[in-house]
């Protein structure tokens, strides 16, 4: 069963890490991020057709509130060989060995160009990096005017797909859409330093335990 911590600081006065009234800062230990998010989301199991029509398991984390409707969604490429191992549909395209390599180092361009493909005026679409992870971002102008934020990263075989739509007029999400960050197995945000040929490596820095912060602000809910 799921456990739910509703941890509330006692600091009242405001620091840069206070949160708008209602907004949370969400912090999930089974699919390793974090994010903040204008109040308690609701989570959906789902799937995702890859770029190499393989089928993976996904979940979808959701707000909709009256700023517009912001959403996390994780795909899990862990078990990439497996998956295309067992497929029987294959064809000349997807039967290699490597196949599944090759779908899981695509997962980024594939997510964006479905984003593209849907509709809509993109006005912003370039390379972006969280902690130096490497993605995506999609700035997009629906057809009904609202506009839809989007990033997207992918880090040990888990694709980070963060979207935020906001109707018109309404300012960009920006509470959301900077705060997105990725865990290890112990809870700690992940940071890297990258070189030119896109080497990484991992930082140690202050307040890179999550959760246990005694001079934090605000309120957080943990989920494992």
């Amino acid at each position: 069963m799921k456990k739910f911590f509703l941890i509330f600081s006692c600091l009242i006065f405001a620091s840069s890490h206070s949160f708008a009234q209602g907004w949370i800062e969400y912090i999930n230990t089974t699919d390793l991020f974090i994010v903040n998010f204008p109040g308690d989301p609701e989570v959906r199991e789902t799937t995702h057709e890859s770029a190499f029509e393989a089928i993976f398991p996904a979940r979808v984390y959701s707000v909709e509130s009256d700023s517009g409707l912001y959403s996390v969604t994780v795909v899990d490429y862990r078990d990439s060989q497996r998956i295309h191992s067992e497929r029987t549909d294959r064809t000349e395209a997807n039967s290699s060995n490597s196949v599944w390599v090759t779908d899981v180092r695509a997962s980024v361009a594939h997510a964006a160009k479905l984003f593209r493909s849907r509709g809509g005026e993109v006005t912003y679409d370039a390379w972006a990096d969280i902690d130096k992870i490497e993605g995506q971002q999609l700035q997009i102008t629906n057809p009904d005017q609202s506009r839809s934020f989007i990033a997207v990263h992918l880090h040990d075989s888990r694709l980070y797909i963060l979207e935020a739509t906001v109707p018109p007029g309404r300012p960009p999400p920006g509470l959301f859409q900077q705060s997105l960050g990725i865990l290890d197995e112990e809870g700690r945000r992940i940071r890297y330093l990258i070189d030119a040929e896109g080497r990484r490596t991992r930082m140690q820095v202050m307040h890179e335990w999550i959760g246990v912060d005694p001079e934090r602000a605000g309120e957080q809910l943990i989920e494992q």
